[in-house]
Order: structure tokens, then C-alpha cells, then sequence
């Protein structure tokens, strides 16, 4: 007979094994060779799928094949950890997931809420469910070509039938459609605080949209996780604020939120996003 760890009770261990579970399934860990690992790039054409590559997946440098999430093992973990931390510490407000795929991440994000009974905590799930916006604000060269890559386009309908076959859709997981520049200003509206913001949207353009308007919602205590930096910095910078920003791995990090700041809204409304 196996002993549970010492410092865990029984309950809190069958807690900690059942998000394990959901892991190794939204990742496709739990699939063994059944999975592929696909060699993703932006633009159009077939993408090429190989043997699976556990190690490539958890640490999230392949596309997945039929996982949920190509999020990697780490980024999953700290998803775990800072939710287990904003519930510990009583810090109010949902969590949201911006740029979500085929929903795995924030599948995971809802069991761990589920785990602890915490479903009463809304779960924002923002996504075009189109795929990506043209980039033709010119914001950021880098922000061509993501909109010509069917295969990260993923319905809205696909994604609420996953979260439902994990038993995990309820009326506290609000999906918002569309473009962030269109549908993150009126989603803001009904945002009373934020716990944990998680962006994901890959463009320079729909990081800027988010951070302009939600990061006032993030409450103090909470925490940002990004996996497109290069805007971020420049959003951290010209506000002044100098948090300790932590490493998830090679794609994202994160922060937490110790102080409110005015945000600078006329740099959103004239595009003025650098200093």
C-alpha cells in the first residue's frame, strides 16, 4: 500500500491527484503514443505530425494533435500554483484566459477551482474562436500573418463541448467572442475584480488590448501571466511599475500584482505604447 506524503491529508491529496489527472489529459500525456507532436508554424498549409515527444510536450515547444493544450507541464503547474495561492490568501476576483486554443488551459485552470470548491469564482474564456486578427493595425511587423493559420482556429462550440465532456461547464464559465480590440472593452464592463489574468494571445496587439483594459481588475495580490513580453515590458515600463517578474520556462513568466496605478488610457487611444 502506497502512504500519502506526510505533510498532505488524504483529501487534499485526492485533490492534488485529480488535477494531475486533468493534466496528463488536456495535455496528451495521458494519450502515450496515440498522440503526435505537430511542428507548428504560422501560415497556412498542412502541419506535420510525428511521433509524440513527451519531453517536447511538457515543456511545451510542440503543437498538440488531439491534447487540448500545447501549454507544457510548467505553465500548467503555475496555473495550479497561483490559483492554490489567490484561494489561500482570500484574493478576490476570477480568472481569465485570454487566447485560449482548444480550451485545455483553461479547462485545467476550472478543475483546479473545481478541486477546492471554488466554482463560484467565474472563468473568462476569451478567444475570436476564428483565429487571429489580421494585424493590420501596425502596432508591430511581428503581428503579420498570424490571421493565415487555420489550424489554430478553434470554435466556440468545440470549446464548450470540451469543457463539458470534463463535466467542468458551468454558469460561472462565461465565454467572450471575438477580436480583444472588439470584445475585451465590453467585457470589461462586467468585471468586477480579477484574480489571475493569463494572456495568451500571441500578437503584440492582443496583448495591449488586454492590459489596457483588465489590468485595472487585477486585484492586489493577484497575478499576470504573459507569453508575449516584448509588449508587456514596454506596458510595465511606461507605467512605472517594477514588479519581480518569474520564469515559467522559455515561452512565459509571470508577476504579482502589489500596487494599483493609474492607467494611461490616452497611449491605448493614440497608439502611443512606447516611451
Amino acid at each position: 500500500m502506497i502512504e500519502n506524503p506526510p505533510e498532505k491529508s488524504d483529501e487534499e491529496y485526492a485533490k492534488l491527484m485529480y488535477i494531475e489527472m486533468i493534466k496528463s489529459m488536456v495535455s496528451g500525456t495521458a494519450f502515450g503514443d496515440m498522440e503526435r507532436s505537430v511542428h507548428g508554424y504560422v501560415g497556412p498549409g498542412k502541419k506535420n505530425a510525428g511521433d509524440f515527444s513527451i519531453e517536447e510536450r511538457k515543456k511545451g515547444i510542440d503543437w498538440a494533435y488531439i491534447a487540448d493544450t500545447m501549454t507544457g507541464y510548467a505553465r500548467l503547474d503555475n496555473v495550479r500554483d497561483l490559483l492554490m495561492d489567490v484561494l489561500k490568501n482570500n484574493v478576490e476576483g476570477g480568472y481569465i484566459e485570454t487566447g485560449v486554443w482548444r480550451g485545455g488551459s483553461s479547462i485545467f485552470a476550472r478543475a483546479v477551482l473545481a478541486a477546492f470548491g471554488a466554482t463560484d469564482r467565474i472563468s473568462y474564456v476569451c478567444d475570436s474562436f476564428a483565429g487571429l486578427p489580421p494585424g493590420d493595425r501596425s502596432l508591430d511587423k511581428a503581428d503579420l500573418n498570424w490571421d493565415n493559420t487555420p489550424y489554430l482556429e478553434v470554435s466556440s462550440e468545440t470549446v464548450a463541448s470540451s469543457f463539458n465532456k470534463f463535466g467542468l461547464l458551468d454558469n460561472n464559465v462565461i465565454f467572450a467572442k471575438g477580436f480583444f480590440v472588439d470584445s475585451i472593452p465590453i467585457l470589461s464592463k462586467h468585471i468586477d475584480k480579477l484574480s489571475i489574468m493569463r494572456l495568451d494571445g500571441d500578437m503584440y496587439e492582443s496583448t495591449v488590448d488586454v492590459l489596457y483594459f483588465l489590468y485595472g481588475k487585477l486585484s492586489i495580490g493577484g497575478y499576470c501571466i504573459q507569453s508575449s513580453f516584448f509588449p508587456t515590458l514596454a506596458y510595465l515600463k511606461v507605467h512605472k511599475i517594477n514588479p519581480e517578474i518569474v520564469q515559467i520556462d522559455q515561452n512565459s513568466a509571470y508577476w504579482k500584482k502589489t500596487e494599483d496605478v493609474e492607467i494611461q488610457f490616452w497611449r491605448y487611444e493614440q497608439s502611443k505604447f512606447k516611451e
